[in-house]
């Protein structure tokens, strides 16, 4: 395995999340005292720029550069949102964040807000998670009443509001565009673009939108070097990643490690291997829209890179040995997209509702030839004609289990 490191997951297990203490005793809110009296906004973003820092929800947009749209646009007014929406299956790794180390987030929520000239900035949180809105509430008093956020801070000329916002749980709003009309109050549908968040996002505002793992790995970037973060992991995409392991797996959990690790590592060296007496079908990258990887994948490096074999997406590994019943896997896919259409679009309106009709009848053994040549075509529909990047995800898992799988071969 390449080089560990641990950046997120660093202080994991070891101080109390709801103690603000704790994590300034680890150094905590340093990197902010750094930017704040040490740096200018350009010098920070240029940090992120040389990490080569790319977004950790899926997509893998540099980091640097969209803060840097964002800090050159001249409004006045501008906004900065965290992304905590995370309603990917089986992906809860932004949550485990928050369980174990807040703070952190929050430090790095500061400096990126502050880097653009946000003064107002949010934390787009997914309504159903109690227990995270407990912690970063609680969180997010203790960062005031220190000082680290709220006016001058640290006795400075840097002023931030950053409030909560929790949204009614849709995985559609984890799209940015989607996310600011949920915070307006609007339908959670995405927008069309151009125009781009970074110049009329939020009230028409520029916005830099940050999944809260990328958001994460800024305090030590600030602190250690964007130059020494880019000398981790892939070099195309550097750093470290959290990998959420689970199904036939000896050690599900979240994880550390570079990325470029291979999907063989993660499961023997890191996940323990597969449990005795199942055997290997393949493995789901990026959750439920994610490739899915066959044996020969499994030496395949999991990077951001849009030229990668298989792209690392949101991180989540979800293992299949060959005693799960496929059908029973594709209507769960199938059933979640349905529900999870915005309606925006009719590729997606209509597109994952027949989707869903096929694969119930394939699950019966019912599938004809008909439904054969239906499902090619609602799939193309999907990846090329939809509204947004949802059909896509919709189509991508089906694709994979019609060419790699040959779900049809006995049918």
């Amino acid at each position: 395995m390449k080089k560990n490191i641990k950046i997120i997951t660093k202080h994991w297990g070891k101080i109390n999340p709801l103690r603000i203490e704790e994590y300034l005793k680890e150094g905590g809110y340093k990197a902010l005292e750094k930017f704040i009296f040490q740096m200018r906004p350009e010098e920070a973003i240029q940090e992120i720029e040389a990490s080569n820092l790319c977004g950790r929800g899926g997509a893998g947009f540099p980091t640097g550069k969209k803060l840097k749209m964002v800090a050159e646009r001249k409004e006045k007014e501008k906004y900065f949102i965290c992304n905590l929406d995370e309603s990917e299956p089986g992906t809860y790794k932004d949550r485990m964040i928050v369980k174990n180390n807040p703070q952190l987030l929050l430090e790095g929520l500061i400096i990126s807000a502050l880097t653009v000239g946000a003064s107002k900035a949010f934390i787009y949180l997914n309504g159903n998670y109690e227990e995270e809105k407990y912690i970063l509430e609680k969180a997010l008093a203790q960062a005031e009443k220190e000082k680290f956020l709220g006016e001058k801070i640290l006795s400075s000329g840097y002023n931030l509001e950053l409030k909560l916002f929790f949204g009614a749980g849709a995985y559609i709003c984890g799209e940015e565009t989607a996310l600011i009309n949920s915070i307006e109050g609007k339908r959670g549908e995405p927008r069309m673009r151009p125009p781009y968040p970074t110049e009329k996002g939020l009230w028409e505002k520029p916005t830099a939108v940050n999944n809260a793992e990328t958001i994460a790995n800024i305090p030590w970037i600030i602190l250690e070097g964007g130059k020494k973060f880019a000398t981790i992991g892939a070099e195309c995409s550097p750093g470290t990643k959290l990998y959420i392991l689970s199904g036939a797996i000896n050690n599900p959990g979240v994880f550390e490690a570079p990325t470029g690790i291979t999907v063989r590592q993660l499961i023997k060296e890191i996940g323990g291997g597969i449990p005795k007496g199942k055997k290997f079908w393949f493995a789901q990258i990026g959750g439920a829209s994610g490739v899915l990887a066959i044996g020969k994948d499994l030496d395949a490096e999991l990077t951001f890179s849009k030229n990668c074999l298989i792209p690392l997406g949101s991180g989540s590994v979800l293992v299949i040995d060959k005693s799960v019943e496929i059908y029973d896997l594709l209507f769960s896919w199938s059933d979640f997209f349905r529900r999870e259409s915005c309606g925006k679009c009719l590729p997606c309106r209509e597109g994952t509702f027949r989707l869903n009709e096929i694969i119930q009848r394939f699950e019966d053994g019912k599938i004809s030839q008909r439904d054969k040549k239906a499902l090619g075509q609602i799939l193309w529909s999907l990846e090329n004609t939809a509204f947004c990047p949802f059909g896509k995800f919709v189509a991508k898992p089906f694709q994979d289990a019609l060419e790699r799988l040959d779900i049809f071969k006995n049918v």
